[in-house]
This record gives C-alpha cells, sequence and structure tokens, in this order.
C-alpha cells in the first residue's frame, strides 16, 4: 500500500468536507447528529457539554458548531459567548437548538451570538440544508471582510515595505496631536536616503526595493516601544514608522520626557543605516539626513509638523547628510553639544582618559582606614571636570558600559599592585559595576583575569553593587554573586535602602557589606525616624553577619552617633574626599588615623 498517497487522499478530503462541532449532554443525541451528519459528507466532532465544545473548538478550529441550550457544566449559551470571544470564534456559523416554541431560550441564543436556531425534535434533512446554508453564507461573508482588508491595505499601506503610507501617516498623526496633552511632547521625524540614487542606478531597481525593504525593518529595529506607539485599532498595535514614497520615510515619536528623546531615536537610526547592507552579491553603503519638529514647539496641527520636519531634513541634507537636524536652532544648538560631548566621551572611554580617584572607608573603632571606593572622574580639555552624575547615565544610554567596567577592573588592579609594591599596608578596594547589561559583562571572568594577570590576593577587592541589580535576572544574577563568593571577593551593597526589597536581597543573596545611604545619615542628629531606621538596618545587617559602612558622614556628631549604635565603617566628607591614587597612598603610607 502506498502510504503516502493514502495520506494525501485523506488530505483532500478533509478539505473537501466541512467539519462540524456537534454538542450536545444526551449521548443518544450525538450518536445521531454525528450517523446523519456524516452520512451527508460531513466530518462531524461531538462534544458532551459547553466546556469541552470550547476546548474542541480552540483546538480543531471546525467550519460551523451545532449547539444544545441546555447542558452540565456549561450551558450552550455561555459557551456560544465563549467561542464568540476567541480569535477564530467572532464569525464562525453556530446553530443553536431549542425546544419547540422555547421563545425565551430563542432570544438568549440570538444575545449570546448564535447565527441560526432549530428547535427539537430535529428534522435530520432539513438540519443538513439548514449547515449547508449557513456555511455558503459564512464564506461569502468571509470573503467580504478579505476584500475589505485587501482594500484597507490599498488604502493605508505602503505595498513594498509594509510599513503604514502617506495616508495612514497623516491620520495618525492627526489623532495623537488631537490627544496630545499641553504639557505632553511629540516628535515628528522625516527621513531621506543618502546616496540611494547611485544604488538604485548602478544595481537596478530591484536591487533598490530590496535595499528599501531592509531601510524599513532598520527604521523599525531604532524604535522601541518606549519611544512612541500608535494604535489603528483597538487590536493591533502599530509602531509608527511609514513610507512617504521614494526613498523617504517618517516617525511618530509621542509621550516624550525631553526634545533630546527625539534626538537619540534619530541618532540611533543614523548609526545603524550606515552600516553595510547586502544586496545579492553586493555591499551597499547609504546614509540618512533625518529632520525633527516637535509638538508644540514646531506646530500644533499636522500639516505645520510634517512641513517643519520636512525643512529639517533638508537642512541636515544641504549640511553634508547622515546627520539630523531639529526645526528649532536653540535644539540644534543642544543637540550638537550633546554630540560633541558624547564623541569625546566615547575618545575618554574607549582610550582610558578617565581616572580613578579613592574615598577613604574608616574604621569607626579606632579611625584607621580599611579600604577605599574606587570613583572614576573624568576632565574633558574642553569642558573640565564633569560630574559623574552627568557622564556616567551617558556610558550606560551609549553602550559602553562593558568597555567602561573592563577599564575599571584593570586600572583599579594595576594600581593595587603599585601599592603593594611600595610597601603600602593591604587595604581593599571597592569598584562599582553598572546595572547594565551586569549578567552579559562576564563580571567573574574579568576579575579572575586581571587578579592572576597581577598576581593580587583576591581579598583586596569589593564589589559594589546597587540593589537595582539584584532586581534585574534574579536567578542569573544570584549565580553570578555566588561564582564571586567562590573566588573570595567581598560583595556589598550601594545606597542601601533606597531601593527595592531590600530585606529580600539581604535573605538571597551572598552579601558581605551594607552601605547605608546619605539620605538617612544627613538629619540623623535632627529626625527621630532617620535614627531609628538606621539603627534598625545596622541592627538587621549584625544579625545577618554582614558589616556596615554609612556614607555620606560629614560632622564629628554624626560619627559619635553611628559609633555609638555599632556602625563598623564610615565614608564621607568628613575623613576625606575622593582622591588621586597618589594622595590616597600618601594617607596609607603616613597610617593616617580620623578620631575626634
Amino acid at each position: 500500500m502506498n502510504q503516502h498517497g493514502d495520506n494525501e487522499n485523506r488530505d483532500l478530503e478533509a478539505s473537501e468536507n466541512p467539519l462540524i462541532l456537534a454538542a450536545d449532554d444526551d449521548e443518544a443525541i450525538r450518536m445521531l447528529m454525528e450517523a446523519a451528519l456524516g452520512g451527508y459528507g460531513f466530518r462531524v466532532e461531538v462534544a458532551e457539554n459547553g466546556r469541552k465544545a470550547v476546548d474542541v473548538f480552540e483546538k480543531l478550529n471546525p467550519d460551523a458548531i451545532l449547539m444544545d441550550v441546555n447542558m452540565p457544566e456549561m450551558d450552550g449559551f455561555t459557551a456560544c459567548k465563549a467561542i464568540r470571544s476567541l480569535p477564530n470564534g467572532k464569525h464562525v456559523p453556530v446553530l443553536m437548538m431549542t425546544g419547540l416554541e422555547d421563545v425565551e431560550s430563542i432570544d438568549r441564543a440570538f444575545t449570546a451570538g448564535a447565527t441560526d436556531f432549530i428547535s427539537k425534535p430535529i428534522n435530520w434533512a432539513v438540519l443538513k440544508y439548514r449547515i449547508k446554508y449557513m456555511l455558503r453564507a459564512s464564506t461569502a461573508f468571509n470573503d467580504v471582510i478579505l476584500q475589505q482588508k485587501q482594500i484597507q491595505e490599498l488604502a493605508y499601506y505602503d505595498h513594498l515595505t509594509g510599513l503604514a503610507n502617506r495616508t495612514m501617516f497623516r491620520e495618525n498623526l492627526m489623532r495623537e496631536v488631537k490627544n496630545c496633552g499641553k504639557d505632553e511632547l511629540l516628535a515628528v521625524l522625516f527621513l531621506d536616503l543618502d546616496r540611494f540614487k547611485l544604488v538604485n542606478d548602478s544595481l537596478g531597481h530591484k536591487a533598490g526595493d530590496n535595499l528599501l525593504r531592509q531601510v524599513a525593518e532598520r527604521i523599525k529595529s531604532c524604535i522601541r516601544c518606549t519611544d512612541g506607539l500608535a494604535w489603528l485599532k483597538e487590536d493591533a498595535k502599530q509602531v509608527m514608522v511609514s513610507r512617504q514614497g521614494g526613498d523617504e520615510f517618517t516617525a511618530i515619536l509621542p509621550n516624550l520626557k525631553a526634545p533630546d528623546n527625539a534626538g537619540l531615536v534619530a541618532k540611533r537610526i543614523n548609526e545603524k543605516l550606515s552600516q553595510v547592507f547586502y544586496i545579492d552579491d553586493h555591499e551597499a553603503f547609504i546614509s540618512s539626513s533625518i529632520g525633527i519638529s516637535l509638538f508644540p514647539l514646531d506646530g500644533t496641527d499636522a500639516e505645520s509638523l510634517i512641513t517643519n520636519a520636512d525643512l529639517a531634513m533638508y537642512h541636515a541634507k544641504a549640511i553634508g547628510g547622515n546627520r539630523f537636524q531639529f526645526f528649532g536652532q536653540k535644539l540644534n544648538i543642544q543637540a550638537k553639544e550633546r554630540l560633541e560631548f558624547e564623541n569625546d566621551l566615547r575618545k575618554a572611554v574607549t582610550r582610558e582618559k578617565l581616572a580613578l580617584f579613592y574615598q577613604p572607608q574608616v574604621s569607626l573603632l579606632d579611625g584607621r582606614i580599611i579600604g577605599a571606593e574606587a570613583l572614576s572622574r573624568w576632565h574633558n580639555p574642553r569642558m573640565g571636570n564633569v560630574s559623574p552624575a552627568e557622564f556616567i547615565p551617558a556610558i550606560e544610554e551609549m553602550g559602553l558600559v562593558a568597555p567602561f567596567t573592563d577599564w575599571v577592573i584593570r586600572e583599579a588592579g594595576r594600581r593595587l599592585l603599585e601599592w603593594y609594591h611600595q610597601g603600602v599596608a593591604t587595604v581593599r578596594v571597592a569598584v562599582n559595576i553598572s546595572s547594565k547589561h551586569f549578567v552579559e559583562q562576564e563580571i567573574p571572568d574579568k576579575i579572575i583575569k586581571m587578579l592572576k594577570a597581577h598576581d593580587l590576593p583576591s581579598s583586596c577587592l569589593e564589589v559594589e553593587l546597587t540593589e537595582s541589580v539584584m532586581a534585574a535576572q534574579g536567578s542569573q544574577t544570584l549565580d553570578i554573586l555566588n561564582r564571586l563568593k567562590e573566588i573570595g571577593l567581598t560583595i556589598s551593597i550601594d545606597d542601601f535602602g533606597t531601593g527595592y526589597s531590600s530585606l529580600s536581597y539581604l535573605k538571597t543573596f551572598p552579601v558581605d557589606v551594607v552601605k547605608i545611604d546619605r539620605f538617612f545619615i544627613k538629619d540623623i542628629l535632627t529626625g527621630q525616624k532617620d535614627e531609628s531606621i538606621v539603627k534598625a538596618m545596622i541592627s538587621m545587617a549584625h544579625s545577618m553577619g554582614m558589616k556596615v559602612v554609612a556614607e555620606g558622614i560629614e560632622t564629628w556628631e554624626q560619627f559619635e552617633v553611628l559609633h555609638r549604635m555599632g556602625c563598623d565603617y564610615g565614608q564621607g566628607f568628613l575623613f576625606s574626599p575622593a582622591v588621586t591614587q597618589d594622595e590616597f597612598s600618601g594617607m596609607l603610607k603616613a597610617k593616617k588615623r580620623f578620631l575626634p
């Protein structure tokens, strides 16, 4: 027997014979429906109650349903309503079986979404024609729905890229503008490709179309869901990127926190489109010029926003392309300054032009220096000293966390080795690890490599994390911290008490040191609540075998209070700000102590 041939016949038969789901709690009725409908050429699947009928529908997606109204567990009305709520159940024909002249059931059946009804006892010959009529009407209805969908796609979508077209873009922009509150910010990006004509002319229109499709995908990938979403209809979420025609694209970015956010999106697009494109056996290079207009700064209606974004795009192209320009001159100046800042910072990180300073950590028992926190500093030749509060978030936003962390670990190890060679007393240096991409950074491997390269003991290094690191990817973070503990490193939580679920982290993660944030220390002398909170934190940490560091100590009175509470260590301007490695080395050599 040819098994493959039999399968093909079976598939052909299944496609020609509609599948009917028949639900009734009476076994005899089910057998009669199965026999009668099967004899008329239908395929039949039966269910003994409404709940099972819903389950069968989800699994088999039948062409029509024959449903009794009175069934245990779930009646036919409820089952019909449940099926109508399913993705494929909106338009499937449902024929309800009711008692003779049961007007109330007939009314409830139509309310639940039934297509038609038939009274018991059932005339099987009539049932055949009733079902065939429903299927014919259903097919016609689905054809109309498909045609409407095709018409809508032609009217609102670009056939080449699948993006929204010019018409849909305008309608969505008008709706977004109308829904914008007076304090909300919305951006329109107008993008034109640089050098597209060269690719199109040299490789042909087919290659040009291929390139436009790839461009559309790259632009969509650059717009995160937080940058802006528009709703075509309630059940269809659409990122609002559109093709205006030719090599022009637009995007709507609603709900922006600041104008800079639009610049960051435009920068991402520029960078992505500057990367090589592969078209058949060819490599193609293009770039983009992007104009940005902002509601309500550059216009309060859709047309003016599009016009001004278009004008800004032409300005970007006129001054060389491969860049973005705001319509407003002031914002262009800010964007230029931001771009220069990021370029300088990228060079500083990649060329290791940053510096590590060291803030002493002091024993509150005897005033001796027991360690230091390594803090990064940046002196920009153009801007002067730049605050870490400004350049650290920029490093994270620019995707430079990994090389920055590598440098911090290497630099801390190099300085520790220098101190060892100078005969300076052993101290532990704490390095801050960014929460961005913590799991992907392979921190344990980097630290092991550094310790081996400098032949340093693991006890000389402390890894300082914020609670947000532990909140993200909990199990993977726990695995990494356990590896760090196996190496022999000290693990501390920075800014303790300002994050989330602090107690659960202390219980779950292998923490050695808790650093109480300066927020609680600054009012410890005058705020009874702050004093009680700090006291409770110290007691709790000690009960779990952890040491405590109080940050932000500025007065001897704070020192004394914390000492009486049993706090182990302190850090703050009372002892010293962050200093250069030479200044810190001098403190260690002098065996400096800090006591009242």
